[in-house]
């Protein structure tokens, strides 16, 4: 009777043991297995994104010189501190006026930036302008107006310092054309008295594959008035 007893008793156990190591099996299998689905996952979105190009547009650099010129021939009107601002430097300091283009290649987004490697043939093309001898009031006041305008003219305005030592006014928006963005930073600077502005196109491909800094070694662009 007694052996009956323990038999009956000990018997529901088994099950219950079998029960509980599967669970720990799952457990385990499923603590491992993520984390390698994971990986996996990641090293085929960046295989497919390394393998797949950017969409940048292909324009010429001849082309987007003439927007981002045209875009900062509208600022400089904006900015109202008057005067021809012909192409190149007119002294070898940052006092000196400027009215300068440049360009340099653009680097992927997502998981492929990890790689830190520029996009083949692609390039984003500035244009650098100074106003010498600006003092506090005119330059507080003309990044103001530049301000209001961009503002109503679309932008986005990401950044407006009007107190301290320095003024600076940053904005961007997207190009309706090609969906990339276009940057505008704008500042006053105290030590050098002087207004400073780059506008930025978005990334593009050169027609010519050459891309990166070269794609402004032949481009200069007209005196602003």
């Amino acid at each position: 009777m007694t052996n009956e007893l323990m038999d009956d008793v000990a018997a529901p156990r088994a099950p219950l043991l079998r029960s509980a190591l599967r669970g720990t099996f799952c457990l385990l299998l499923a603590a491992v297995g993520v984390p390698v689905l994971l990986v996996v996952g990641l090293v085929v979105v960046y295989a497919v994104e390394r393998g797949t190009g950017e969409g940048f547009p292909e324009v010429a650099p001849a082309v987007m010189a003439e927007r981002v010129t045209s875009r900062t021939q509208e600022l400089y009107d904006v900015a109202g501190l008057g005067g021809e601002l012909p192409a190149g430097r007119s002294g070898g300091d940052n006092h000196a006026a400027e009215n300068a283009l440049s360009a340099e290649v653009c680097y992927p987004d997502g998981l492929e930036s990890m790689a830190d490697e520029p996009e083949k043939g692609s390039y984003r093309l500035g244009h650098d302008w100074r106003i010498a001898d600006v003092s506090e009031a005119e330059g507080a006041a003309a990044l103001g107006r530049l301000r209001d305008h961009l503002e109503k003219t679309g932008w986005e305005v990401t950044a407006f310092r009007e107190s301290g030592t320095d003024r600076e006014l940053r904005a961007e928006r997207r190009d309706g054309s090609d969906g990339g963005r276009e940057r505008v930073v704008v500042t006053w600077w105290s030590y050098w008295r002087t207004l400073h502005g780059f506008t930025a196109m978005p990334c593009a491909y050169d027609p010519s594959g050459v891309g990166g800094e070269d794609a402004a070694v032949s481009l200069e662009p007209p005196t602003l008035r």
